[in-house]
């Protein structure tokens, strides 16, 4: 017995687990990753498996769907292939109610232009595995490209999206006996706004609608409502509580506690890595939001989720058209803030990391003259001459003049972009996340 005693004692030591871990690291922790880079995605976590569904790999929209067991210390397990879905998608919306996930909507084809009406769902099995997916008989009354969706007792809320316009209206389905859906209704109650591109996350108090996209000048809101969730006919108005300090779009949320959290997304043409979180008020209101840990990278299109006392984030894409299948993890401590608990050698080692990712990294690889520029109130529109000729930009609003020296980040092309608010088309557009003058 004492040999074992002493070899356990041996290797706690090598792995650092006779270390206590004392010391908070505002920061995050990879984990196993997926088999398939993910963006726009549908993910959500049921009886303690993450799901990943769908979405888009940087090239194609797909079917395709994997899984991961957490286990018992919040590690994943390697994810495994599930049942694909029978439509490809992304950008589109999940739930989960008494056995059944069920995916929503989201788009497919070129750019995302074919919207979905479609509803599909598969069973859980006992594995934790997907069984085959379905289609629902009854569609959306609209098409809706990401929509959010919430359960609220036996009743499925598809919210905002877009549908050729950007839309402020809720619909609501039955969820029958079988786990089948009844047909969908448009409500009377609409939102405060239009939503599109933004979060859904419900808690005890009510359900939280938050951030998404400006129609005009393209850049994120920072507008959040809320209704009680004790509100079965779904008749109480939405109303206005605390706004955000920063506008985000295709952003992410997670709720803990009596917090909620406001993670990463975009603004204009920036990629950001802040996170906000709100305390609930006792009214079920949010008190002022406050920033909390970032993400370790620029993110937007992924997926969270929390279980227990941990919170992972899956996949997500950000500037240069890179798209990850990394999955990350942390926890919360008792102010509502994100990060680990440590070892000093693990904290120390953790810290000397980031500070070389940061030194490493190369923000404005790009270079060029200006030549012409449109300014608007959220973007500046560059066009520059480089060594592989002129090209437009559209990135935050910068002081600029034509003839300045320029450096600019990577950043995503979109072919025959028509911008609203210029009333122009573009044969080609690179939204960056960053110019700077040169001096």
């Amino acid at each position: 017995m004492l040999r074992y005693l002493l070899a356990g004692l041996m290797l706690a030591a090598l792995s650092g687990c006779g270390t206590r871990a004392t010391e908070w690291v505002a920061g995050w922790q990879p984990m196993t990753a997926m088999t398939t880079a993910r963006a726009g995605a549908a993910v959500i976590q049921v009886n303690g498996v993450i799901y990943a569904i769908g979405g888009v790999n940087g090239e194609d929209f797909m079917r395709s769907a994997e899984y991961s067991r957490i286990d018992s210390d919040g590690r994943l397990d390697p994810w495994q292939l599930s049942s694909p879905l029978k439509e490809q998608r992304g950008f589109f919306a999940v739930a989960y109610n008494k056995g059944y996930v069920y995916v929503v909507g989201g788009g497919n084809g070129p750019s995302g232009h074919h919207l979905l009406r479609t509803v599909e769902r598969a069973a859980v099995l006992p594995s934790g595995d997907l069984g085959p997916w379905e289609e629902e008989l009854n569609q959306l009354v609209y098409p809706r490209r990401c929509a959010k969706l919430v359960v609220v007792g036996n009743d499925l809320y598809a919210i905002g999206g877009f549908s050729g316009v950007l839309q402020d209206t809720v619909e609501r389905a039955r969820i029958q006996p079988d786990g089948h859906l009844g047909p969908w209704a448009l409500l009377d109650n609409k939102l405060t706004m239009p939503r599109y591109i933004h979060v859904v996350k419900k808690n005890r108090k009510g359900i939280y609608v938050i951030g998404g996209h400006s129609e005009v000048g393209g850049t994120g809101q920072t507008a959040v409502e809320w209704r009680p969730l004790l509100d079965p006919n779904g008749d109480v108005p939405w109303r206005r509580t605390a706004a955000m300090h920063t506008g985000r779009y295709a952003l992410e949320a997670a709720a803990h506690d009596d917090f909620l959290y406001a993670m990463g997304g975009l603004n204009g043409a920036r990629y950001l890595n802040s996170i906000e979180k709100a305390q609930l008020a006792p009214d079920g209101s949010l008190q002022p939001w406050t920033q909390t840990t970032p993400l370790s990278s620029t993110l937007a299109n992924f997926g969270t989720v929390v279980y227990k006392d941990w919170i992972y984030v899956v996949g997500g894409t950000t500037s240069g058209g890179t798209y990850y299948k990394t999955v990350e993890r942390a926890t919360f401590n008792d102010k509502g803030d994100i990060g680990f608990w440590a070892t000093p050698e693990q904290a120390k080692s953790y810290r000397q990391r980031a500070e070389a990712a940061a030194k490493s990294s190369l923000p404005m690889p790009n270079a060029g003259v200006v030549v012409d520029l449109i300014q608007t109130k959220a973007y500046s529109y560059v066009k520059v001459r480089g060594d592989d000729g002129t090209r437009w930009l559209a990135g935050p609003r910068t002081d600029l003049k034509t003839g300045d020296a320029v450096r600019y980040s990577r950043g995503m092309e979109m072919d025959d972009f028509f911008s609203r608010q210029l009333q122009r088309k573009f044969d080609s557009i690179l939204f960056v996340e960053g110019v700077e003058r040169v001096n």
